[in-house]
């Protein structure tokens, strides 16, 4: 057993019990104990007051100093403190650490990423940083997205969110022929390979219009084979999507799956693919879970027509999935003889009307170092930051972490992850940080990692790596 002492928790992620920060506390976490055995949380309980030595010593640097050297001894930094508990004198008793009031996080869960793309910007650069500028570079490059391409680049990307924390992911897939079953293929070999560490979930991506006919159930057929998790499309409006939405939900219930759409990405008021999918679900009273992602268009459409979507969607429960980064990059770019030339909006989805609803909303990835995005390191951790930072959820503190761990994963059907309660997952993040305040202020400061009974330092691969 390992006994983690006087750990911050935040308390959106705790049992209700627990979940009780003090009454004039600013700080939305608390301090906690808490029991691992095996590869499961099995108590978590408030800490019975303030940090102390770890039970067993794991060096020497945790001895209480002798009084002639007590000046001169100082604490070592949080991050250099040991990583791995050590074990009671005799073998005997559980090994116990004190976390002195370091924040720790479940494994994160990133809903929306795209790690066929990942890792090509060197090769396939987006000049212009736009949209369709986005597509049609990555258009060329799939000619290369042979299954050591996709091994090389997507299992850098997967050890990359591991090390950072993450432990669910779910990444679209682009379907179509000629590339389609090597890249779902490739994801399935992924998958077993993470079997046991890292949860990886697969969605086709393909034009909504694509699932008519034998051919669209082939396709549906393809990337269910390969283990994909729901269907998913895109499209931009047209007259004829209410029926290919139609068509879409009908292969979705014959197979008895959800479906995951990118919808709405760009800043046109005319665009209201979200609303059409959410006025097909409530047509066709679909019974299995709907994602969408993205949905930017809703901030610069007319207040009432918003309101009057809010509501379709939350009739429809739907969940909102934003992609801050991704979109903050794309949207609003402007060239010269343009005036301004400065982008007035962030790309943002109304993420506190949706919360304010009671409607599910998470932040994700999306691509990262490629046409559509060239920066990213698939960390939640950034993701989580730059979220409160550009979508002012420091509003809505205490819940704003459920944006990467207990909303996403109860969006894609893992309730039992993203939250640090009996019986969940040991899989957890140890910040050097001891508040909100100092995670959102060095959201890069050194990470350790619980893998069941054993903790570690966090070591992100090198981008040598990728040659």
């Amino acid at each position: 057993m390992l006994l983690l002492r006087n750990a911050r928790i935040p308390v959106a992620l705790l049992p209700e019990t627990l979940a009780t920060p003090a009454p004039d506390s600013i700080e939305p976490s608390v301090r906690c104990d808490l029991a691992i055995e095996g590869d499961q949380i099995v108590s978590v309980g408030r800490a019975e007051g303030g940090s102390q030595a770890p039970v067993w010593p794991a060096d020497s640097r945790t001895h209480p100093p002798s009084a002639a050297g007590a000046a001169a001894a100082a604490p070592a930094p949080l991050a250099a403190r040991p990583a791995v508990a050590s074990t009671a004198p005799g073998g005997r008793g559980p090994r116990a650490i004190d976390l002195d009031d370091a924040m720790v996080f479940p494994g994160f869960v990133d809903a929306h990423v795209h790690l066929d793309k990942t890792h090509t910007w060197d090769r396939a650069p987006n000049r212009t940083g736009t949209f369709f500028d986005a597509l049609s570079t990555l258009g060329r490059d799939k000619d290369n997205w042979t299954r050591s391409d996709l091994l090389r680049r997507a299992g850098f990307a997967l050890r990359c969110a591991y090390e950072h924390g993450t432990r669910v992911v779910r990444t679209h897939v682009d379907t179509g022929l000629p590339w389609a079953e090597t890249s779902h293929a490739t994801m399935a070999e992924l998958r077993a390979e993470w079997a046991g560490r890292l949860v990886l979930q697969t969605v086709p991506l393909c034009g909504m219009d694509a699932y008519h006919g034998a051919a669209g159930e082939a396709l549906a057929d393809l990337a269910l084979k390969y283990g994909a998790s729901a269907l998913g499309g895109f499209s931009l409006m047209s007259p004829e999507l209410p029926g290919h939405l139609d068509r879409l939900i009908a292969v979705a219930r014959e197979r008895g799956v959800g479906l995951d759409f990118h919808v709405d990405e760009n800043g046109r008021e005319d665009a209201e693919v979200l609303r059409l999918v959410a006025e097909a679900v409530l047509r066709n009273q679909f019974p299995y879970p709907v994602v969408c992602g993205h949905c930017c268009s809703l901030a610069v459409q007319p207040v009432e027509r918003q309101r009057s979507t809010l509501a379709l969607v939350k009739a429809a429960g739907i969940r909102i999935i934003s992609l801050p980064l991704c979109n903050l990059y794309l949207q609003d770019r402007r060239a010269a003889p343009t005036f301004p030339l400065t982008p007035h909006w962030r790309g943002l989805t109304l993420i506190h009307d949706f919360l304010e609803l009671g409607v599910p909303v998470a932040c994700a990835s999306d691509n990262v170092r490629d046409a559509f995005y060239a920066f990213g390191d698939m960390d939640a951790v950034e993701v989580y930051v730059q979220s409160v930072r550009l979508a002012h959820l420091d509003s809505r503190l205490a819940d704003s972490v459920r944006v990467v761990t207990s909303t996403p994963a109860e969006m894609i059907g893992l309730p039992e992850r993203g939250r640090i309660a009996p019986g969940a997952p040991a899989q957890l993040v140890v910040l050097a940080a001891r508040s909100f305040s100092e995670l959102l202020s060095r959201p890069g400061a050194p990470r350790r990692l619980v893998e069941g009974e054993e903790v570690r330092a966090a070591h992100v691969p090198s981008y040598e790596e990728l040659g």
